[in-house]
């Protein structure tokens, strides 16, 4: 696995994980979890950000 796959298979991770807290978020029942789930996603998405970039960055090499 060279340097480009290991991004992209992070890059799904992080796009599943988001996802997935966001999909929680949504189906929380109190307020504390749904805050909770949504603050996950929103640092999974920032995650995913960055590592898209640095995709970017490599491809242009």
């Amino acid at each position: 696995m060279d340097q480009i796959d290991a991004l992209e298979k992070a890059i799904e991770h992080e796009r599943n994980s988001m996802e997935d807290y966001k999909k929680k978020a949504e189906l929380a029942e109190d307020p504390e979890t749904r805050l909770l789930f949504a603050q996950l996603a929103r640092e999974e998405e920032v995650h995913y950000r960055k590592l898209v970039e640095r995709l970017k960055a490599l491809r242009a090499m």
